[in-house]
């Protein structure tokens, strides 16, 4: 996996997607992650992102954090947040 600062490196998006076209891209862009891959061979992708020793070392890298949330939580937090989007929705509707 090609991984690509895009704040640190000031590349075009043609030099992006002839990277993509090799192996999956990992963008690093304010702070937030992007992955760019060929979507036409799902099964070629996911072999070349388990065989990835970029991708292994970013997993590897994600495994330091400590923290940990109960799916439960997240959960929650997922419903919460759709009920308050329903709510505006409902709300802009009846205006």
């Amino acid at each position: 996996m090609k991984i690509i600062d895009i704040e640190k490196e000031k590349i075009g998006l043609t030099r992006i997607f002839n990277f993509a076209r090799k192996e999956s891209v990992l963008l690093l862009a304010d702070g937030e992650e992007f992955i760019l891959s060929r979507a036409d061979d799902f099964e070629a992708e996911v072999e070349a992102v388990r065989n990835s020793a970029g991708f292994q070392s970013f997993l590897d890298s994600r495994m330091k954090c400590r923290t940990r949330f109960p799916i439960e939580d997240i959960e929650k937090e997922v419903e919460d947040e759709l009920k308050a989007e329903s709510e505006i929705v409902h709300q802009h509707k009846a205006e």
